[in-house]
């Protein structure tokens, strides 16, 4: 379907208006000022819109399909267009099952989803990033009890083996630990991360929240997810905002209408999954973080 969104900017304190082609469930053409094409149009008049939002949804191979699904709706009712979510595994014979039993829990999304790995750090090795690489798996999360098993991984040789494609490593650790002692354990892995040049995340993700621009760009789902440009998905959100809190009241992907207030969750199914060709799209600089 081909149409153009006509979008205020008045929030901004400016009269212009930018107009978007939305063409193959991608943004087409973007253009400052009305756009005099004989396709539907769409005024946005009244209503903001957002780029939609990615969110984590992380070891989701261990979670029963009620649960996925449960979660999928709650995450689009706030506006999610694309779940970041891994398939946890224990040893490398285990990654290529756990990955297809992670496909066929989202097979019912009505958003899209990007797919990792979640593991220990005792875990992780060359042969492991190699298949990271072949697979194009972008990123690896490491589930970390302290900051200890972190320094026995021989990470000049899991460098070495993920030079060409780079999927981003990045540790999380427990959540009942104390928060100084976590910024510091973090601290470190900065440090580590960069002496070995290993591509990370310097932000925290939180299930509950948005994943910053910065971290979309690392693992490099932005500008295709998370922007509204030229070449991006047409992935955005609309909000009624004559009320006092602006109400969400629909969420778009590709271009395909996959929630409205009066209809929530339609076209279950209609997610793909995203492969990243490439990690670290306009990422920041690992020696910026130190």
């Amino acid at each position: 379907m081909r149409y153009i969104i006509e979008r205020p900017l008045q929030s901004l304190g400016t009269d212009t208006v930018l107009s978007y082609l939305v063409d193959s469930q991608k943004i087409s053409y973007v253009s400052q000022g009305p756009l005099r094409m004989n396709v539907m149009k769409m005024s946005m008049h009244g209503l903001k819109m957002i780029p939609g939002h990615i969110s984590p949804l992380m070891s989701l191979n261990r979670l029963p399909i009620e649960k996925v699904r449960q979660t999928i709706s709650e995450r689009v009712r706030i506006g999610t267009t694309t779940l970041l979510a891994s398939a946890e595994v224990n040893y490398l014979h285990e990654a290529e099952t756990e990955l297809k039993r992670t496909r066929h829990l989202l097979i019912s999304s009505s958003i899209d989803y990007c797919i990792g790995l979640s593991m220990s750090p005792e875990k992780i090795t060359p042969q492991m990033m190699s298949f990271c690489r072949k697979q194009k798996i972008p990123f690896i999360q490491l589930i970390c009890k302290d900051f200890a098993q972190l320094t026995h991984v021989i990470w000049e040789r899991i460098s070495e083996a993920n030079f060409s494609y780079g999927t981003v490593i990045f540790p999380t650790f427990p959540a009942n630990i104390d928060q100084k002692l976590k910024n510091t354990w973090q601290k470190k892995w900065n440090e580590l991360s960069v002496k070995h040049q290993i591509p990370t995340l310097f932000h925290d993700l939180c299930e509950t929240e948005a994943i910053s621009l910065p971290s979309l760009k690392m693992l490099g789902l932005y500008p295709v997810k998370g922007g509204l440009f030229t070449g991006s998905d047409a992935d955005y959100c609309i909000y009624r905002t004559d009320v006092i809190d602006d109400t969400l009241q629909a969420v778009i992907v590709r271009g395909k209408i996959v929630f409205t207030d009066n209809h929530p969750e339609t076209h279950q199914g209609f997610g793909k999954e995203i492969i990243v060709v490439k990690t670290r799209r306009f990422g920041e600089s690992l020696v910026s973080r130190v």
